[in-house]
């Protein structure tokens, strides 16, 4: 059964019922026919890089409270992806940064999030800025990519690993990496 915090059809107010549209169980109106479609959340995450270390910061909320993690955030609907990681990494460093390039994308079966991940190095002169925002973030470190802490999020550790092997082709192939 499909979990849904909708009860009523927006149309006509009838009660949904769980019914079989296409091959997935779907809330649906059995009076008007309206399908309700639960969409991915999207998330931004952002993987900011400077002088050979990662900037992480220390979840000061749940899920995760205590552990490290890289900037990420929910995309608001209308907003461009790009703007949101850089939303995000501002509400929770105070920094600036530059989007290098599009890291990956990951969703895992039965869970509501799609996240794309970026790559992303400080602006010039945006270190200062640096401090955590302690709604969202109690602490902001760089760590060297071989000792990164215990993560907050399964996801956290494939992008990481992602993250060091586009590091490691880069270097490879003669690029520039961080």
């Amino acid at each position: 059964m499909v979990e849904s915090v909708y009860r009523y059809c927006p149309f006509c107010a009838t009660p949904l019922r769980e019914q079989m549209v296409g091959a997935v169980v779907r809330p649906s109106c059995p009076a008007c026919d309206f399908v309700l479609y639960l969409g991915p959340k999207v998330v931004t995450v952002v993987v900011i890089e400077h002088e050979g270390q990662l900037l992480l910061g220390r979840r000061a909320i749940e899920p995760g409270r205590g552990k490290w993690s890289f900037c990420s955030g929910y995309v608001d609907r209308g907003e461009e992806l790009e703007e949101a990681a850089l939303r995000e990494v501002k509400e929770e460093t105070n920094l600036s940064v530059e989007l290098l390039n599009l890291l990956g994308l990951y969703s895992r079966k039965g869970s509501p999030h799609l996240l794309v991940a970026y790559r992303a190095r400080p602006l010039a002169g945006s270190l200062e800025e640096l401090a955590p925002q302690p709604s969202e973030v109690s602490e902001l470190a760089f760590f060297h990519p071989g000792a990164v802490p215990e993560l907050a999020f399964p996801f956290d550790s494939v992008i990481l690993r992602d993250w060091q092997a586009l590091i490691n082709r880069t270097r490879l192939s003669g690029s520039q990496s961080l």
